[in-house]
């Protein structure tokens, strides 16, 4: 083979040779491009996930929270003799009721006792 034939097969080895890198590294590029993107998508779903888990559990707390306080006031002002005599010397103070009706319902509340 002539100088000039060696020095084309060399270059064109050379060339095929840089051609195969360049694709393989581009190809593993594209590659890695799309397993980070994909990558990014799953994080990003598993985040939105993790926030409304979040929510859900704090608005749970919220609404777990006001339950309990309700059942307190309900307790502390319903059932009470306590609190239906406190109830009943609001009314005494008002005008709502005259003496006689207060003492005959306070009569009521503590027989119950």
């Amino acid at each position: 083979m002539s100088k000039f034939g060696n020095k084309m097969v060399k270059t064109t080895l050379s060339l095929a040779i840089t051609a195969a890198l360049a694709f393989t590294f581009s190809v593993s590029a594209h590659a890695d491009g799309a397993g980070a993107f994909l990558g990014g998508i799953a994080v990003a779903k598993i985040g939105q996930n993790v926030r409304e888990r979040n929510e859900y559990e704090k608005d749970q707390a919220y609404y777990a929270q006001r339950q309990a306080e309700a059942a307190q006031r309900q307790a502390a002002q319903g059932d009470s003799a306590e609190a239906k005599l406190a109830q009943l010397d609001s009314m005494l103070r008002k005008g709502y009721i005259t003496q006689a009706e207060y003492d005959a319902k306070k009569k009521e509340i503590l027989a119950t006792m």
